[in-house]
């Protein structure tokens, strides 16, 4: 019975010990624990703080050109769009006339409203950015004037923008208009979609004959007055031709006249005519051919003279001998 009762206690020893132990242990775990939790609020509370001060994070995030290379930034901004609806005149609609008054083309994004009255069209355009529309019209004698600006700001889905153009036919004929909308990188020119362009053909009539008389004087006088300035310019042109002509002739006529001596003689007068006064410098030069001749037949007299003279001489000696 006593062994019993000294083996009771030492058991009961060792089971206080081994408690003992374990709750030192527990202590030690809990105590770690407890930091732990109070580390995580300190850090929590410190990034807080941060985040508040100027200049932290709180105050905005960095530009896209630290945080995002460009390809991710205009992919971001791609993902930004949305689609509207872009309402616009059917050019084909337009009836234009030619050397008529111009016709105006419009484009608008309505916002809310979607209905497009007759003679327009609708088209889808990405929208939430600067929104550029442009109105191409090739052809001979085709103009197309804008009257608004190229770029508008459409941000949301009840944005109101609208775009005019004035479209004149100076001739008829045909022509191509087209319609391009472009969304660009908030003001930048880089451009985020463009949409294929709109694409038409165009005819121009020819404007209507009237029969009133005041039409007819109308092309009455277009015509003479293309007449008159028809002959006008041709009458100049021929008096350039003859002024050439004449220059060209007097350049090759000699300055004192013929060489001939047949020009010398004295004109004959006709009968019941008043004979027309010779040039000055031609009657000096028949004075002076006549000069010359009086000369001439005096030396051939002095001449022949002389040789008679000679002659009788050798003849007299002859007798003589």
């Amino acid at each position: 019975m006593v062994g019993l009762r000294a083996w009771a206690t030492r058991r009961r020893s060792s089971v206080l010990l081994v408690l003992d132990a374990l709750g030192g242990v527990s202590w030690v775990a809990l105590g770690l624990l407890l930091a732990l939790v109070w580390g995580s609020f300190v850090g929590f509370v410190t990034q807080s703080e941060e985040e508040d001060r100027p200049g932290g994070a709180a105050m905005g995030t960095a530009p896209p050109s630290d945080q995002f290379s460009y390809a991710e930034e205009i992919e971001r901004e791609r993902r930004r769009l949305f689609d509207v609806t872009v309402v616009h005149t059917n050019p084909r609609a337009l009836g234009l006339v030619a050397d008529a008054p111009p016709r105006r083309f419009r484009v608008e994004i309505p916002g809310a409203r979607v209905a497009s009255d007759p003679g327009e069209s609708q088209a889808v355009a990405s929208a939430g950015t600067q929104i550029g529309v442009k109105l191409h019209c090739s052809g001979a004698g085709v103009r197309c004037t804008p009257l608004s600006s190229e770029r508008q700001s459409v941000l949301s889905r009840k944005d109101v923008a609208v775009w005019l153009w004035e479209v004149q036919a100076e001739r008829a004929g045909t022509f191509s208009v087209a319609l391009t909308m472009t969304s660009y990188l908030r003001d930048t020119d880089t451009v985020l979609v463009e949409k294929p362009p709109l694409i038409w053909s165009v005819d121009a009539v020819a404007p209507p004959a009237d029969d009133d008389w005041l039409s007819w004087a109308r092309d009455l006088w277009r015509q003479v007055t293309e007449a008159i300035t028809g002959l006008g310019g041709l009458a100049v042109s021929v008096s350039a031709i003859a002024a050439v002509i004449a220059m060209v002739i007097r350049r090759r006529l000699p300055a004192d006249g013929p060489d001939d001596d047949a020009g010398t003689a004295d004109p004959v007068p006709e009968v019941g005519r008043r004979p027309r006064p010779r040039p000055v410098r031609r009657v000096q030069r028949v004075r002076r051919v006549r000069r010359v001749r009086r000369v001439r037949s005096r030396i051939g007299r002095a001449a022949r003279r002389a040789r008679a003279r000679q002659s009788s001489g050798s003849s007299t000696g002859a007798i003589s001998s």
